[in-house]
C-alpha cells in the first residue's frame, strides 16, 4: 500500500497535480524545515511572498500573483545521518544505515489575472510528500532497538487552492487538503523476567511490528500578504494541528524462550495515533534592487500538541498453554505509549535571491537555526531533529523559458550526551499467575546523540505561455 500510494503521489505530481499540500510528517519535532527546491535554496525563508507552484505550503497567498497555466515538478533526496553510543557497559555504537529519502511535490495552477473586483485570481490543485525522514534503519540487535529498528514512514498531502489580490497591496489564499499516510516500524520489546542487565543479551526480545494505513483526514492552511510598497512584502499563514490516525496490525514475533515455555501472542489489530504541529510563519522580504531579494522569517511550531505517540491495541493478548495446547492463563496487550513530551519550537531564516545574469541564472542562499521539540530527557533515535542550524546553496537557470532549480542544504544537528533518560524499554504484560516473573523495564535511552541531514532538491518550473523555441 505505502508503495503504491508512493506511486500515485508521484504521478500525481509528475503529470498535473500538486498545488497546496502541506509538511509531512515531522520540525525539531518530527518535521525538518520544509520542502520545495527553492524555499530550501534559500534556507526555508519563503513565507512572505512565495511566487512559485508550492507556495500553498509555505503561504497560499502568493499563488494569486501567478498568470496562465504552470506547471511544477518537485522531489528531493534527505538523507539522515543518527549515530547513538550508548552509556551502557559494552554497548556498540550504532548508525542509521537506510538509503536517501525521496519526497515527491508538484503543483498545477491557473492564473486568471484582473476578475471583476478582484485584481488577481488563481486556482490551483497538488501534492506533496513530507518534510521528513520517512525510512531508517538500526541494527535489529543493536542498544538502539527497545526505541526503533526501522521505520518506513510517508505522508501525502492532496491539495486544492485558491488565492486572490485586492488592488495592489493585499492577497489572500486558502489551501485545502486530504492527508493520508502509511507507517511501518519495529522495534524491541523485553519479554524477559524481571530486569534486563546486559544489553547485549537479545534471548527474550520479542520484536514487534506495526504497520497501518490512515483515513484521509482534513487540513488546511491559510494565509496573506501585505505589499505595503513595490519592494516590500510581508506573509504570514498559518496551519492548524493536524490529528494522524493510522488503523493497522502489530505483529509480535515471541524469542524462542517464550516459544519453549508455551507462551504465544493471538491477535494483530492495533492502531496508531499521533499528531503533527500547528504552525504560524511571518515572512518579511525587502527587494533593494530588481537583481536582489532578500526575506527574513519566523516559524512558531507548537510541538507541545504531541506529548505521547499511541498504539491502540485492540484485543491482542499473550497466552501460555499446556503441552496439550490449551490455554491455562492469558493476559491482554496494554496500549503502547511512547512519551515524548515535546515542546514548542521556533527558527530564524534569512535567505537571499540574486539574478546574476537576469532572465537566464539566479542564485541564491541561505540560513536558519531551529531550537529543539523533544526535551533531552526523552531524547531517542526515533526521530533525530534536534537543535539545528543549516546552510544552503542553490541556483535557477531558465531553460526554452522553462525553469530548472537545484538546491543543496546541510543540517548541523546539536550533538547532545544524556545521562537522565526517561526513555524505557516497552515490556511484555504479566500473566496473572505472577508465572514467569513480570517484565520490568529499564532505562534504555542514555548515551551519545550525533545527527546530521544532508538534503539535494531539483525542481522544474514550467510557465507554459512563456515557453521559447530557443534556448
Amino acid at each position: 500500500m505505502r508503495s503504491l500510494s508512493r506511486v500515485v503521489l508521484a504521478l500525481l505530481c509528475a503529470a498535473s497535480a500538486t498545488l497546496p499540500a502541506s509538511r509531512a510528517a515531522y520540525a525539531a519535532g518530527i518535521e525538518y524545515p520544509d520542502n520545495g527546491t527553492i524555499a530550501i535554496g534559500r534556507g526555508g525563508a519563503d513565507a512572505a511572498n512565495p511566487d512559485d507552484g508550492l507556495a500553498f505550503q509555505y503561504n497560499p497567498a502568493g499563488l494569486a500573483q501567478q498568470r496562465g497555466l504552470r506547471l511544477t515538478m518537485d522531489a528531493r533526496l534527505s538523507h539522515q545521518g543518527l549515530t547513538f553510543a550508548s552509556s551502557q557497559p559494552h554497548a556498540a555504537i550504532v548508525s542509521n544505515t537506510a538509503a536517501p529519502f525521496l519526497g515527491p511535490s508538484g503543483a498545477l495552477s491557473y492564473g486568471l489575472g484582473e476578475v471583476g473586483p478582484l485584481s488577481e485570481l488563481t486556482f490551483a490543485i497538488g501534492a506533496t510528500g513530507p518534510s521528513s525522514i520517512g525510512k531508517t534503519q538500526f541494527p535489529e540487535n543493536g542498544a538502539q532497538r527497545y526505541a526503533i529498528t526501522s521505520t518506513d514512514y510517508f505522508i501525502g498531502y492532496y491539495s486544492a487552492a485558491v488565492a486572490a489580490g485586492y488592488s495592489d497591496w493585499l492577497r489572500v489564499g486558502i489551501t485545502g487538503q486530504l492527508v493520508k499516510g502509511n507507517a511501518k516500524f519495529a522495534q524491541a520489546v523485553w519479554s524477559g523476567p524481571g530486569k534486563s542487565t546486559n544489553i547485549n543479551n537479545t534471548t527474550f526480545d520479542t520484536t514487534a511490528v506495526f504497520e497501518g494505513t490512515s483515513d484521509f483526514t482534513p487540513a488546511m492552511v491559510v494565509g496573506l500578504t501585505v505589499l505595503p510598497h513595490k519592494d516590500w512584502a510581508v506573509g504570514l499563514s498559518y496551519r492548524p494541528k493536524i490529528s494522524f490516525n493510522a488503523p493497522g496490525t502489530m505483529t509480535m514475533n515471541a524469542p524462542q524462550t517464550a516459544k519453549d515455555a508455551l507462551i504465544s501472542t493471538n491477535g494483530n489489530k492495533a492502531d496508531l495515533l499521533l499528531s503533527l504541529a500547528s504552525t504560524v510563519r511571518l515572512g518579511i522580504q525587502y527587494n533593494p534592487s530588481p537583481r536582489l531579494k532578500m526575506e527574513v522569517d519566523a516559524v512558531y511550531e507548537r510541538w507541545s500538541e504531541l506529548q505521547t505517540i499511541e498504539i491502540h491495541t485492540h484485543g491482542i493478548t499473550v497466552q501460555a498453554h499446556d503441552d496439550k495446547g490449551n490455554i491455562t492463563e492469558q493476559a491482554s496487550v496494554p496500549n503502547i505509549i511512547f512519551q515524548h513530551h515535546f515542546q514548542d519550537t521556533i527558527s530564524g531564516r534569512v535567505g537571499a535571491d540574486y539574478a546574476l545574469l537576469p532572465e537566464r541564472l539566479t542564485v541564491r542562499g541561505g540560513y536558519l537555526h531551529e531550537t529543539t521539540a523533544v526535551p533531552q530527557a526523552y531524547q531517542s533515535v526515533d526521530f533525530g531533529n534536534w537543535a539545528r542550524d543549516a546552510v544552503s546553496l542553490g541556483a535557477s537557470v531558465q531553460i526554452f523559458g522553462a525553469w530548472l532549480d537545484l538546491a543543496y542544504a546541510h543540517h548541523f544537528v546539536q550533538t547532545t550526551t544524556v545521562t537522565n533518560s526517561q526513555v524505557v524499554q516497552q515490556v511484555s504484560p504479566p500473566m496473572p499467575s505472577g508465572f514467569p516473573p513480570a517484565s520490568v523495564a529499564s532505562v534504555v535511552g542514555n548515551g551519545t546523540y550525533s545527527a546530521s541531514m544532508d538534503i539535494f532538491s531539483l525542481s522544474l518550473r514550467v510557465p507554459f505561455g512563456d515557453l521559447k523555441q530557443s534556448f
